[in-house]
């Protein structure tokens, strides 16, 4: 519990002051609040959903300057979608062998900073901490190895773009960490992501075509993947990210949201999002999520532990503040796996899966 209550501390102390989750990766931007200069965008892994904006607000900036999808589920390299935190707790539940149980809590703190901008130019710091304690007494059946008390997933990264005067968008990322039950233990525990994406605009200067390549030794697949996509914005109510990764949000009323998302290969995120009041809005979604961590001393240095996981959830959002929102959900998670194995498409070995059950969450976000 020291490492989850330390990361607590880190948020209550400072993890409010943040001026940007994450991101290692580049990912489809978040929406920012509208900027008094130009505006500066910090990616995210996945598109987080905002407030739809009343009629009479003056419309946002593009959002598209960073937009190639985050690979990694739970994040790539430590990514988990807005800047902000989040935690979640998940009481213990019976394991599917040996008579013991499993419960956790999982905590994610994300942020990033524009270090430098000159015209077309931007360069961002970007940074992320996962942790997740867990407490159980089983073993991995096969190794008969001790299940991790702990996982960390600490990550530190740049991303840069360049805006060419034709109006093409170029960029990449990179960025350094550890992700392990003993992060940093050595160097085959260490972890570097890197990414470049090349955007041009179509010829009726509102879509785009994106193409890219990502690469995470604890992303959803640990070998370099290609992005092609196309971004469709038929109006200030729909946009479609066809191709990879796929994307798409649809605004039929000033009040309803519809978003869904799916990066290959076991990464889905749905969500229906109603707002019911000025600053109040509720949701209902369903999400299938991974991680990748390397295990120290482990016997192969090819192999991934991974955590799989889909769940179903509902909550309310309060904006309190221009660029803030506090989230509160829960939600029911099944089809619980942790093993080993080189790719989430693969058997697992060392397999322990859980009950389904409840859990609890909540999070800050954070928009600029």
């Amino acid at each position: 519990m020291r490492g989850a209550w330390l990361l607590v501390g880190v948020v209550a102390c400072g993890g409010l002051r943040a001026s940007a989750q994450p991101p290692p990766v580049i990912g489809l931007p978040v929406e920012p609040a509208a900027p008094s200069g130009p505006p500066v965008e910090v990616p995210s892994v996945l598109p987080a959903e905002q407030p739809a904006p009343r009629p009479e607000e003056p419309p946002r900036p593009r959002r598209d300057d960073f937009g190639i999808g985050g690979f990694g589920g739970f994040g790539a390299g430590g990514a988990t979608g807005a800047p902000g935190y989040n935690a979640a707790y998940y009481p213990t539940r019976p394991t599917g062998g040996g008579g013991t149980d499993l419960g956790l809590v999982r905590q994610n703190l994300s942020f990033g900073a524009p270090v430098w901008r000159d015209g077309g130019d931007a360069l961002i710091l970007t940074g992320a901490v996962r942790n997740t304690v867990f407490f159980t007494d089983a073993v991995l059946p096969a190794s008969r190895r001790p299940f991790p008390d702990t996982l960390w997933n600490v990550n530190l990264g740049l991303a840069y773009t360049h805006k060419f005067e034709n109006g093409w968008t170029a960029g990449g990322t990179v960025g350094v960490g550890s992700a392990s039950d003993k992060p940093f233990n050595s160097i085959n525990e260490m972890t570097a992501n890197v990414s470049a994406f090349l955007r041009v605009p179509a010829r009726n200067d509102r879509d785009s075509w994106m193409f890219g390549v990502f690469y995470s030794p604890v992303g959803n697949l640990n070998f370099p993947v290609p992005i092609v996509a196309y971004l469709w914005n038929p109006s200030d109510r729909l946009r479609v990210n066809i191709g990879l990764p796929f994307s798409v949000t649809w605004r039929p009323t000033d009040d309803l949201t519809l978003s869904f998302s799916y990066v290959p290969v076991v990464n889905v995120n749905a969500r229906v999002t109603y707002r019911v009041a000025e600053r109040v809005s509720v949701f209902g979604g369903f999400e299938w999520l991974n991680e990748a961590y390397l295990l120290a001393n482990r016997a192969d240095d090819r192999d991934r532990f991974l955590v799989l996981e889909k769940r179903l959830l509902g909550g309310v959002r309060w904006d309190v503040w221009e660029r803030g929102a506090v989230e509160f959900n829960a939600g029911y998670a099944f089809d619980r796996e942790f093993g080993v194995g080189r790719n989430a498409t693969g058997n697992l070995r060392d397999r322990v899966d859980v009950d389904p059950g409840a859990f609890l969450g909540v999070s800050l976000r954070l928009r600029f």
